[in-house]
């Protein structure tokens, strides 16, 4: 009973108290004007997104090792036939994107923007050899032998198809004089076929000037303090890399994580705002810049294999980031 009337007294003083206070605010949801306002700032800062210049169909020049034929390579407890081609030059073509943006609007009156894209795509390659080795195990032996390989050296061309997908974090903030503004936006990291497979990942990439001033981007970082690049993080449109107009070429190192795919078992690739695509062999090269404000650097690294094989056709693997930029001042 005591228990009962001091239960009563407690919801009754309590009822006291927050009688006519005013009720908490509600958070805040957006409206179709702002969501139309947003999608406006999108368009008129498309540099900022990913765009379809991350895909050059022009062939370019790629220097890879000469065709092997291991024992490793046959794949069957029976005769077998391996396929391999020696691709001299290659491109990157888009057939289909598909984006889709998701809004989520905040208490404190910002709007951050998540925009996913998934990507149909061909590699495109032109081959200068094509051989065929014929593999066979011997009797009551379980060592595969190689027995011929026949070499044609007539030029040809050949494609994979395959997807891609990932996606890019852009901020926006509301002000009552100003209204909506673009303040922040993530790096881009792109991933063929697909997020979750063992795609070649990079870990570093050093940006250096004819000058020697070297910027490096890391794939991640939680430390709060760290006020470097990295790929998982918001960046200000205000502190995006900056190259003078005079910076018409940088240098290009990539590095793979430790642990990851064998450097010697890919090919990497660069391009500024999807022109001149160029290979730099073993990670490193030279880019050269174009254009004036806002562009994006593209980054890539691909597992082989998927150049060397025809049959059996191997996986294409690559992974891409994007990496926005400010050339020649705003």
């Amino acid at each position: 009973m005591k228990k009962s009337l001091l239960s009563l007294l407690m919801i009754v003083g309590i009822l006291l108290i927050t009688c006519g206070n005013e009720p908490p605010e509600e958070f805040y949801s957006g409206t179709p004007e702002d969501s139309t306002a947003i999608a406006g700032l999108l368009d008129d800062n498309s540099e900022l997104l990913v765009g379809d210049d991350m895909f050059d169909p022009s062939y370019i020049a790629i220097a890879l090792d000469t065709i092997e034929f291991p024992a490793a390579d046959s794949y069957f407890r029976v005769d077998s036939t391996i396929i391999k081609q020696h691709v001299d030059s290659c491109g990157f073509e888009l057939i289909e994107r598909n984006d889709n943006l998701d809004f989520w609007f905040a208490k404190d009156t910002t709007c951050t923007v998540y925009l996913y894209d998934t990507f149909s795509v061909t590699s495109l390659m032109q081959y200068d050899i094509k051989a065929t080795g014929y593999y066979f195990y011997p009797p009551g032996d379980t060592t595969t032998i190689l027995d011929t390989v026949d070499f044609d050296t007539t030029f040809g061309t050949h494609e994979l198809d395959f997807t891609g997908n990932g996606y890019r974090i852009i901020f926006f903030d509301y002000d009552e004089t100003d209204g909506w503004a673009l303040k922040r936006i993530s790096y881009g990291t792109y991933n063929f076929p697909t997020s979750g497979t063992e795609v070649p990942a990079m870990g570093t990439i050093i940006l250096t000037r004819g000058s020697g001033d070297a910027d490096t981007i890391i794939y991640s970082s939680y430390d709060t303090l760290y006020t470097g690049h990295t790929m998982n993080r918001f960046r200000a449109i205000d502190s995006l890399l900056e190259f003078a107009s005079d910076d018409t070429t940088i240098t290009v190192e990539i590095d793979l994580p430790f642990g990851g795919a064998d450097p010697l078992l890919c090919s990497f690739f660069a391009s500024c705002g999807g022109t001149d695509r160029v290979e730099l062999p073993g990670g490193s090269g030279t880019l050269k810049l174009s254009g004036q404000g806002i562009t994006n650097l593209y980054f890539e690294t691909m597992l082989n294999d998927s150049y060397y094989y025809v049959q059996p056709q191997k996986e294409y693997k690559a992974q891409v980031w994007l990496v926005p930029v400010r050339i020649g001042g705003s």
